[in-house]
């Protein structure tokens, strides 16, 4: 099994022009999925999986289109905020219907066994790491050693913690992994041993600006700091 993991497209609000918590993909981030979209038109995949946030949607919905398989929407590939504790979080998802009907040719994944909803509470990172453990357990099971392709849309926090949890045992630090948005990070399952074949690989994206909050510059050199978090 092959998994590609993709962080959704640039939002509006990673650019600074919204402070909403599902914002919409900013014209950045349509020309970015334009561009993913482009590299992966011979691309079959066998599952897209994505979080139920706007900006995810948006990025999986051109890659989907024309393909036989639906837009899986997974609960479990929510965003992640590290609030105080005990403090909820209005994340502006409306409910399951209003989301599926908004994004045709979405579906709740039919493997989900747990309720259907949005998460607001507080979350550590030892949380992270284990519900995309239950993830990465979750697609070894259902694909295993199978020869496909799967996609998989959700946001920088989560996939940082799927890579990290695809390879070791115990989560390490919340920056180990930097995940921008477009990029494209590739893993595999082959004999029982989980690989990272690429990480944060942004060739399509050559001759896109590149964001203020990437870890690299337009002219693909890489930040010696990191970027300030969106």
């Amino acid at each position: 099994m092959l998994a590609y993991l993709v962080r959704h497209a640039e939002s509006l609000t990673n650019a600074q022009q919204s402070a909403g918590m599902n914002p919409s993909l900013s014209p950045l981030g349509i020309r970015q999925v334009q561009a993913l979209d482009r590299r992966f038109a011979h691309t079959q995949f066998t599952a897209l999986y994505s979080s139920p946030f706007r900006r995810c949607l948006e990025t999986a919905e051109p890659m989907a289109a024309g393909k036989s398989c639906p837009i899986r929407i997974r609960p479990d590939l929510h965003e992640c905020y590290y609030l105080p504790q005990d403090r909820r979080l209005d994340t502006e998802l409306p409910g399951l219907s209003q989301v599926l009907a908004a994004h045709p040719g979405t579906a709740v994944c039919e493997d989900w066994r747990g309720p259907v909803n949005w998460p607001s509470v507080h979350e550590t990172r030892e949380d992270l790491f284990a519900r995309m453990r239950g993830f990465a357990d979750y697609l070894k099971q259902r694909w295993g050693e199978t020869d496909v392709a799967v996609l998989i849309i959700s946001h920088g926090s989560p996939l940082a913690k799927l890579v990290d949890a695809w390879l070791t045992e115990a989560p390490g630090p919340s920056y180990r992994y930097a995940i921008d948005n477009a990029t494209v990070t590739a893993l595999r399952f082959e004999k029982g041993v989980g690989t990272l074949v690429c990480l944060n690989e942004r060739s399509h994206l050559v001759g896109l600006p590149a964001p203020e909050v990437a870890n690299f510059e337009t002219s693909g050199a890489i930040k010696p700091q990191r970027p300030p978090l969106r």
